[in-house]
């Protein structure tokens, strides 16, 4: 298996750049570990906003006309929404809550995502051919999200529930290099990602510091994190 995650600089050009539903999708491709096909599958009640939990439980690839399970046993799960995640859905609210049950629609055609190749095309490609941002497929973005993680320090354990491997050894197998001998917590790396790309796009977040606080409770200790987004 090929790992070539992006940098924070290409994350922030890349959400710099994205606006509107496409930004929202982004932002979800980077910090919610999903296979593309789990995430345009992903519907308004898979989201349980008090718990702040996402339940996955089906898929869409292009070789089917409707959702089919996830792709492993394990695959069907539920995973913990950090603090950017929540602040896209929030944003996405507007665009699809009252259009269908499909949290992520194509916004070119308003209609549901037929798989990764759509993507690519649609808006992937070109939206990395404008930020000058060396091309990897969506599916590195999977990649990314599970790098930040262990690069901050969280548990294996946890990125491998988060992910949705079959097993730990799959996680790290395949992220060892990014795996320090010290902790720190992935929300203050949410905390910094937000800050900066909320100031790029001069949006405000009331009460970011509560949100994040209550976030972050379950996570573990931080200190190498600022390494990562907080330069």
């Amino acid at each position: 298996m090929h790992v070539d995650p992006f940098t924070q600089d290409e994350q922030q050009a890349i959400m710099e750049t994205a606006t509107g539903q496409i930004r929202n999708q982004c932002i979800a491709f980077f910090w919610i570990g999903m296979r593309t096909s789990e995430l345009i599958a992903l519907e308004w009640t898979d989201i349980d906003w008090k718990r702040k939990k996402i339940t996955v439980n089906k898929a869409l690839t292009t070789a089917a006309d409707s959702d089919e399970t996830t792709k492993t046993k394990t695959g069907t799960r539920e995973i913990d929404m950090l603090a950017p995640v929540e602040q896209a859905l929030i944003d996405q609210k507007q665009y699809t809550l009252l259009q269908g049950r499909k949290i992520f629609l194509n916004p070119a055609t308003g209609k549901i995502w037929t798989g990764d190749q759509q993507i690519r095309k649609t808006f992937w490609i070109p939206l990395l051919k404008k930020t000058k941002v060396r091309y990897r497929n969506p599916y590195q973005t999977r990649h990314t999200y599970a790098s930040m993680m262990l690069s901050a320090g969280e548990n294996p354990a946890w990125v491998s529930s988060q992910m949705g491997h079959s097993n730990i050894m799959i996680t790290l197998r395949t992220y060892a290099r990014w795996i320090p001998s010290d902790n720190s917590k992935a929300a203050k790396l949410s905390r910094c990602f937000l800050q900066k790309t909320q100031k790029s796009n001069n949006k405000k977040t009331e009460d970011l510091s509560a949100i994040l606080t209550k976030t972050c409770k379950k996570m573990t200790n931080y200190d190498k994190i600022q390494s990562l987004f907080c330069m």
